[in-house]
């Protein structure tokens, strides 16, 4: 991967943690790495523990960044979920794996699609 598109992903969950900040999440941790994969951001908001995929794109390029999550990353990111709640013992939570789409395109201000209980 290279260094601007690192830079961008790191951009789009920086932006994706204070867009849940601001809708009452709280953050519990970032970019959990496992032997399985990696989650971008674990956050708790009411009853549920809700894994969040962040996908960013700098320009348009006609695609959605959410298209970006195929069905093989969709698998991965269960497993996670799995793995997550039972090495952390968060049983008593609900799970729920949600995307964010953040779109910067040269914008001011980022574009912001949040799908909850996306799968």
């Amino acid at each position: 991967m290279t260094k601007e598109r690192q830079h961008t992903g790191r951009t789009g969950e920086e932006i994706a943690c204070d867009f849940l900040k601001e809708q009452g999440y709280s953050i519990v941790e970032r970019n959990y790495r496992s032997r399985i994969g990696e989650i971008d951001i674990v956050a708790e908001h009411r009853e549920y523990l809700v894994f969040c995929e962040v996908k960013t794109r700098r320009n348009r390029t006609g695609l959605h960044p959410s298209l970006s999550v195929t069905a093989k990353k969709i698998e991965k990111l269960r497993m996670l979920g799995e793995h997550y709640l039972s090495q952390k013992h968060l049983m008593h939570l609900q799970p729920r794996f949600d995307v964010i789409a953040v779109q910067l395109a040269g914008k001011t201000t980022p574009e912001i699609d949040h799908f909850v209980n996306a799968f």
